[in-house]
C-alpha cells in the first residue's frame, strides 16, 4: 500500500485560503475513529499520487506522524477546470468489509476493432481490506466486432472472498461496427482478423 503524507487541518483558516496556499483540504472518516479527522495534504503530493490512483484506491495516510491504512472514497474538483479541491478517505479495519469501487481502464484503445460503447466505467463491490481492487484493467484490442464484456465475466465477479454489487448483466464493454464503415470494408476487416487469429495460433502451436 503507497503512502501520502498529510498533517491535521488549521481549521482556523478557511479552505480557499489553504488551496491559495498550496493546500488540498481532505477528511478521514471511520466508525473506530472518535471523530472523523480533517486534514490537508500538499497540493503537489496529491496531484502526483492522483496520477496513479483514483476513488477506491487504497493508501496509508501519514497524519503528524501517525498511519493510518484508508480508502479513497471521493475526490471532489472544481466543475470547468478540474481544480483539485478535497480527498476524502475512509479507515479500513482489518476484518470488516468495505463498500468499495473499482475503476474500469480500457487499454489499448488506439488498437479497437471498431466503435466502443460502455455502461459503466466503475463496478461497486463490497470486501475485506485484503481483498480491494484498485483497477480493472481491460485490453480492448481483443474483441471483435459484435463482441462484449459484461461485469459477470470480469474476474472480480469470479472472486469468492468479492461481493459484487454492480448486477452481471451490465456492459463493460461492446464493440460496434463503425457507422459509415461499408459492408465490403467490414467483412475485409473481419477476414484480417480470423487470419490473425490463425496465424497468432499457428506461431503458439
Amino acid at each position: 500500500m503507497e503512502t501520502l503524507e498529510a498533517k491535521t487541518r488549521d481549521m482556523g483558516v478557511k479552505a480557499k485560503r489553504l488551496r491559495r496556499e498550496g493546500w488540498v483540504t481532505g477528511s478521514v472518516c471511520g466508525h473506530e475513529l472518535e471523530h472523523s479527522l480533517s486534514i490537508q495534504v500538499d497540493m503537489n503530493e496529491a496531484k502526483k499520487f492522483l496520477q496513479d490512483h483514483s476513488v477506491g484506491s487504497t493508501v496509508t495516510l501519514i497524519i503528524d506522524g501517525k498511519k493510518h491504512s484508508t480508502l479513497i472514497k471521493s475526490i471532489d474538483r472544481e466543475p470547468g477546470s478540474a481544480k483539485l479541491l478535497d480527498i476524502n478517505f475512509m479507515q479500513l479495519v482489518a476484518n470488516e468489509k468495505v463498500k468499495a469501487v473499482a475503476e474500469i481502464v480500457f487499454e489499448n484503445e488506439d488498437m479497437a476493432r471498431g466503435f466502443l460503447t460502455s455502461d459503466i466505467r466503475q463496478v461497486e463491490y463490497k470486501a475485506f481490506p485484503r481483498d480491494l481492487v484498485g483497477k480493472i484493467v481491460v485490453d480492448v484490442s481483443k474483441y471483435k466486432i459484435g463482441e462484449s464484456l459484461t461485469v459477470g465475466d470480469l474476474d472480480i465477479s469470479k472472486n469468492k472472498d468479492i461481493d459484487v454489487i454492480t448486477p452481471a448483466d451490465v456492459s463493460v464493454l461492446h464493440v460496434l461496427a463503425h457507422s459509415k464503415m461499408k459492408a465490403s470494408e467490414l467483412e475485409e476487416l473481419e477476414e484480417a482478423e480470423e487470419g490473425t487469429d490463425v496465424t497468432s495460433t499457428s506461431k503458439a502451436s
